[in-house]
């Protein structure tokens, strides 16, 4: 099962001596209902890169029991990121300068759903790690709603 939905996605960032980073973005997208439960969001977002933009592919797929989460990012940077409830993730930050490796440890994840699937919510609370120390206290939140016709 496919719809059409519109997917909120908002990145909250604390980095020691800076302040509050809060990055926001609304996209279309597309749900689909996979036969074991689970779901699949894809969507694409600009991205300005200083001297323009670039349009970045996004998959989310949630696991059928709600309790995990994995973000796949692509474009000239690419990563892959998984949350799920005091999950410690080693991942590979690809950018055209080189790759960065890093940890993902998730502090919290709470995924709910309203009105069957009408609309979606996960938030995940986590911290990432590069050669063992924090450079980020990190919360996503992404909301997921049907499409309003137009």
């Amino acid at each position: 099962m496919n719809r059409n939905v519109e997917v909120n996605v908002t990145g909250i960032h604390s980095r020691d001596g800076e302040p509050t980073e809060k990055v926001e973005s609304l996209a279309a997208g597309i749900y689909e209902l996979l036969e074991d439960g689970s779901c699949t969001i894809e969507y694409d977002e600009e991205q300005d890169t200083g001297s323009g933009s670039m349009k970045i592919h996004n998959r989310v797929i949630i696991g059928a029991d709600g309790q995990k989460m994995e973000i796949i990012r692509g474009g000239a940077t690419t990563s892959k990121l998984t949350f799920a409830e005091k999950l410690e993730y080693d991942t590979e930050y690809v950018t055209p300068y080189g790759t960065m490796l890093m940890k993902v440890k998730t502090n919290s994840f709470d995924f709910t759903r309203v009105g069957g699937n009408e609309e979606i919510k996960v938030v995940a609370d986590y911290d990432l790690e590069i050669d063992g120390q924090v450079v980020s206290k990190s919360m996503i939140v992404i909301d997921i709603k049907n499409a309003v016709a137009s």
